[in-house]
């Protein structure tokens, strides 16, 4: 019988030991490197219009994409999640009242907390009979002044509750409706606030009131990362929010008025011997410019609620929405 011989591929020439050192490749040979990514990019499901009825009808086959209107949507509800390392404080503030403070503190967290994936916590540190907790959850609440009195005790989240109301996922802390106990906090009594809010909420909203010389608006500064300034297409409106700034520069928070969000809600209809481009140009010095719409749900003062808004009003809340988060992690001082 003929032996079948097997011939081995192995060069022995180019073979190691086991025991020997690995090889070290020659440097001059480059390495390949996987610079394309493992999965294909998939386009983003559309969610309105002839777009998504074309996705659902075919199965998700064709995907023809987001229009326009929906990506910048998208896109900026992705900035209103931005997720936050550290604190942000939000005040709302200007030297003027019946501005529309209230409605664009209570709109804007709202907004806010629903597209967020962290809690919002919302205060209303007006001294003279705030009315968030009106707008935010239809009734008339005190919480304030109990927590300034009781802060010491308060060691739990649960504890911390019993001074706040809730509407969706926004939480609440009452203002004052007593202007006399209102007018009686001060600035220490808002700072042991924040130290216990802080415990449990990094990012907070505050509902100031017009008075720049009263003791918890030293307080409440002292805190804030942003100013969300109130104005109106009027000529008072638009000076007292250029003069808002021109007060945060002159006192020592120059930061905060660089940064300034400026808000021009139309209450009603514009007269029409405002100029709108001259009031736009007396506030050059925001740092952003965003105007919401004549809306009667916000002009009635009552129990606001997101879905009785008009469309454009809520574009526009949702944009002040994401101006705030846009300053996450500047470093203002």
């Amino acid at each position: 019988m003929s032996e079948t011989r097997i011939e081995s591929t192995t060069r022995t020439a180019t073979s190691t030991p086991a025991t020997s050192e690995p090889a070290v490749a020659d440097e001059a040979s480059p390495r390949p490197e996987w610079t394309a990514p493992m999965v294909r990019p998939r386009e983003r499901r559309p969610r309105s219009g002839w777009r998504s009825s074309a996705y659902t009808i075919s199965g998700g086959h064709w995907n023809p994409g987001l229009s326009a209107k929906e990506a910048h949507e998208r896109d900026r509800e992705a900035r209103i999640a931005t997720q936050l390392r550290g604190r942000h404080v939000t005040a709302f503030f200007c030297l003027k009242g019946g501005i529309s403070k209230t409605s664009t503190t209570a709109a804007t967290s709202i907004a806010l907390a629903d597209l967020r994936p962290d809690p919002v916590f919302a205060i209303d540190a007006n001294p003279d009979a705030g009315d968030l907790a009106e707008r935010v959850v239809g009734a008339k609440l005190a919480g304030i002044s109990r927590l300034a009195r009781d802060v010491e005790k308060v060691t739990s989240l649960d504890e911390l509750s019993r001074y706040t109301a809730t509407s969706g996922r926004l939480t609440v802390l009452p203002g004052e409706p007593n202007p006399t106990l209102g007018n009686s906090l001060s600035s220490r009594d808002f700072e042991n606030i924040m130290r216990v809010v802080q415990r449990y909420y990094s990012f907070v909203q505050i509902d100031c009131g017009t008075g720049v010389t009263h003791p918890l608006m030293a307080g409440i500064l002292r805190f804030a990362n942003t100013v969300v300034i109130p104005a109106a297409w009027s000529i008072t409106g638009a000076k007292r929010a250029a003069e808002s700034i021109e007060w945060l520069e002159d006192n020592g928070f120059e930061h905060l008025a660089r940064t300034c969000i400026v808000v021009l809600t139309a209450k009603d209809i514009v007269s029409k011997s405002v100029d709108k481009e001259a009031v736009t140009q007396h506030l050059w010095k925001a740092g952003d410019l965003i105007v919401v719409p004549s809306d009667p749900h916000v002009a009635d003062g009552a129990l606001l609620e997101w879905d009785q808004l008009k469309p454009a009003t809520r574009e526009a809340y949702l944009d002040i929405a994401a101006a705030i988060t846009g300053r996450f992690g500047r470093h203002h001082r």
